[in-house]
């Protein structure tokens, strides 16, 4: 009997959200429901600059997003090897589990901009929780006790993953047409939005992810995708 309540609650869920998804627009257009923060409302300020979800990303400092989507959140840095040109890169990301606008519920992650002349590696390395080696051989360390050391900085990347999908033929109706489409397996999928500084993953085997960043640093976010190609195509 409970598992009959939990499914009929989860069912409700997924339908109400997909209705919702389905009634809101832009406030330009004529409906009853009319919100600021959508996923496909992308502000070009600036080819460095780009308004989405409440930031400017370029300029906006994770003590902004605090600001937006709240305290709660975990911080971590990440340690990248590149096998073909023999180096390593550092990566400083914020993971919001619980973020609400407009009645959406939605994880995001910001990746944080990261001057080695401003924090050194070695100060993240002595002030870091225990390290953790990826699937993906990148090795993760927890920052959360420097939380509040890293509110300046800058956001250079944003992705938004929504707990309830939305619909391909949603996506496509207020996104547009992709410029093009990358498939990695017949699992995953990138639609490609340079002109918009986008990039959304659609994971048949997960939620689809929306990876916003300024178009003038488009082509770094092109490159991972290429990246997962290419490692594909040598799998196969």
């Amino acid at each position: 009997m409970l598992r009959i309540v939990i499914l009929s609650i989860l069912s409700l869920t997924i339908f109400a959200g997909v209705w919702f998804y389905q009634k809101i627009t832009t406030p330009q257009l004529n409906s009853q429901i009319k919100v600021h923060n959508l996923p496909w409302q992308i502000g070009i300020v600036s080819p460095d600059i780009s308004h989405v979800l409440e930031l400017d990303l370029g300029s906006a400092t994770l003590g902004d997003a605090i600001s937006v989507y709240g305290n709660e959140f975990k911080l971590a840095w990440f340690e990248h090897s590149d096998e073909q040109e023999r180096t390593t890169n550092i990566t400083l990301e914020a993971y919001f589990s619980r973020v609400s606008l407009s009645g959406l519920r939605a994880k995001i992650i910001l990746e944080l901009e990261y001057n080695q002349q401003e924090i050194s590696l070695e100060y993240l390395r002595k002030n870091s929780g225990e390290p953790k080696v990826l699937v993906s051989h990148a090795i993760k360390y927890p920052l959360d006790d420097l939380a509040n050391k890293m509110r300046k900085q800058k956001i250079k990347s944003l992705t938004y993953v929504p707990i309830i999908s939305i619909p391909v033929d949603i996506i496509e109706s207020r996104f547009g047409a992709a410029a093009e489409k990358v498939i990695i397996s017949d699992l995953v999928q990138f639609w490609m939005y340079p002109q918009k500084g986008l990039v959304i993953m659609f994971d048949k085997k997960g939620k689809e992810a929306f990876q916003y960043i300024p178009i003038s640093d488009y082509q770094r976010l092109e490159k991972k995708v290429r990246l997962n190609q290419t490692h594909t195509s040598i799998k196969n």
